[in-house]
């Protein structure tokens, strides 16, 4: 193996503390440097690879693991996953690119948002997933025990490197803020889904139409309504309950 895989006789992916300093050397730097030097362009590698080449230091869940892989596109790797390439497996990966070597303090300098534009965004858009609707704190579907979060991510995919400022970010949450996801619960079939489209009423296809021709679910003034009350505490919420039901007679 090539000399410069090793510090002071330890792998970079084995080291513990960055060279010189008191300070825990991290997943990301770790995975790059194992993968610069394990494997070339156009290899194929998996994920239980990477677990074993961390250790003690692997998370404790695919799911984190493959974050920090992905996180690994800001610095200019590049991947495929089954979802590029048919036929592949869901835990496996094809190299494309080595990207920069963080672990000797090379980096793309990302342009991140300010907590005051995160705010400013997130309350533009309502608190709610501009890609999926859902609101921070609901469930997602079919899955009621479920809390959803919400991030801020780039109108464009993968252009972290442009400007934060407000215009080019929405909110998301953070299952749509992961597109690259890697084990997605129960893949859509063409076929199902067109199933329940052709059962829709007119009126419902035109509003799926508006909503798939802009990008985002278009909300209604009732949806702006309910979004709106969300935000007020318990007691005013019982409070806008009592006048609907005075005002619609249900009460």
């Amino acid at each position: 193996m090539d000399d410069e895989a090793f510090y002071e006789g330890v792998p970079w992916w084995e080291l513990k503390k960055w060279p010189g300093k008191n300070v825990k050397f991290g997943g990301r730097p770790k995975l790059a440097a194992y993968l610069y030097f394990n494997y070339e362009v156009g290899n194929t590698f998996r994920m239980k690879e990477l677990r074993r080449a961390l250790g003690d230091d692997a998370p404790a869940d695919d799911e984190h693991l493959n974050r920090r892989l992905r996180q690994l596109r800001d610095q200019d790797w590049r991947f495929d996953s089954y979802k590029d390439l048919a036929g592949q497996d869901v835990d496996a990966y094809v190299l494309k690119a080595k990207g920069k070597r963080i672990w000797l303090g090379e980096r793309n300098r990302l342009d991140k948002p300010s907590q005051a534009v995160r705010r400013e965004v997130i309350e533009r858009d309502l608190n709610r997933c501009v890609v999926c609707g859902v609101g921070a704190g609901e469930p997602y579907d079919r899955e009621p025990d479920s809390k959803a979060r919400m991030t801020v991510g780039h109108r464009v995919a993968g252009a972290r490197l442009a400007s934060a400022s407000p215009d080019n970010l929405q909110t998301e949450c953070s299952r749509c803020n992961e597109p690259a996801g890697d084990t997605p619960p129960n893949p859509e079939r063409l076929d199902e889904v067109m199933s329940v489209v052709s059962r829709l009423g007119v009126k419902d296809k035109t509003a799926l139409l508006d909503w798939l021709t802009a990008g985002r679910r278009i909300r209604n003034k009732v949806d702006v309504a309910y979004d709106r009350i969300r935000r007020l505490s318990t007691t005013e919420r019982e409070a806008v309950v009592q006048r609907l039901r005075e005002a619609t007679r249900r009460g």
